[in-house]
């Protein structure tokens, strides 16, 4: 009993992530050959989640980093490609370049693997709620920092983005972002809340609240074949 005790998680947070040069025009690769956004922002991810399932008990918390760029309607989602996972038919082959099977596109590859983050976090709120764990997403706020979040773009476009998002008042700190993240991840106003995604919208307002994610990520039959491909994909299908 004290081993298996001791086995047990209390809060898992998923909060790796990359975002590469958006003029990319070929995908970089994990180690496994999956295309490196992707990988990272999701199936790394969902391999942890996934090895680390069953240590997931009674008051457990997942806490999922997403970004409000996984919905084509918000301010970051209308710019550049939108988000978009298709029929997952990239997901049949582990080489996939892109989840839909389409051309490589460094900015859509990530606001894919946002929405990706989504649909798990749905999907696995689901199979851990007999269980009594919950699984909440969030969105840290825009953070632009040259050597952060922005650290594989252009570095006078970083600099640049960065002093206007500020000036503008679009972007958060990585305090507050941090604060976000302890806010999900322990705060007692969260006991039992699962299935929830909590963003910073309007932008730059400070302030955390829980919002409906887009018509896609709320799509049953896409999280359920996101998490068998994905299954798959990392060795456990």
């Amino acid at each position: 009993a004290a081993t298996e005790a001791a086995r047990r998680a209390d809060t898992l947070v998923l909060n790796a992530g990359l975002a590469l040069n958006t003029a990319d025009t070929e995908p970089r690769r994990t180690a496994d050959g999956f295309e490196l956004t992707v990988g990272t922002n999701h199936l790394g991810h969902f391999l942890l989640f996934r090895l680390l399932e069953k240590t997931l008990g009674d008051g457990a918390r997942v806490v999922v980093t997403a970004s409000p760029v996984h919905d084509p309607t918000s301010g970051g989602g209308k710019v550049g490609s939108p988000a978009s996972l298709g029929d997952l038919a990239g997901l049949q082959t582990p080489t996939f370049d892109m989840i839909d099977g389409g051309p490589f596109d460094a900015d859509k590859a990530y606001k894919d693997s946002k929405l990706a983050n989504l649909l798990f976090a749905a999907e696995a709120a689901r199979r851990l709620a007999p269980r009594g764990a919950t699984v909440n997403s969030f969105s840290p706020g825009l953070i632009p920092t040259p050597s952060g979040f922005f650290r594989y773009q252009n570095p006078f476009f970083a600099a640049a983005f960065s002093a206007v998002a500020s000036l503008a008042s679009v972007s958060e700190t990585p305090q507050f972002g941090g604060s976000c993240l302890a806010f999900v991840a322990a705060d007692a106003s969260l006991d039992g809340v699962t299935g929830q995604w909590f963003d910073t919208e309007p932008p730059g307002k400070h302030q955390l609240l829980c919002h409906l994610p887009s018509p896609e990520a709320r799509d049953l039959d896409k999280q359920r074949r996101l998490w068998a491909l994905s299954d798959s994909l990392v060795g456990l299908a």
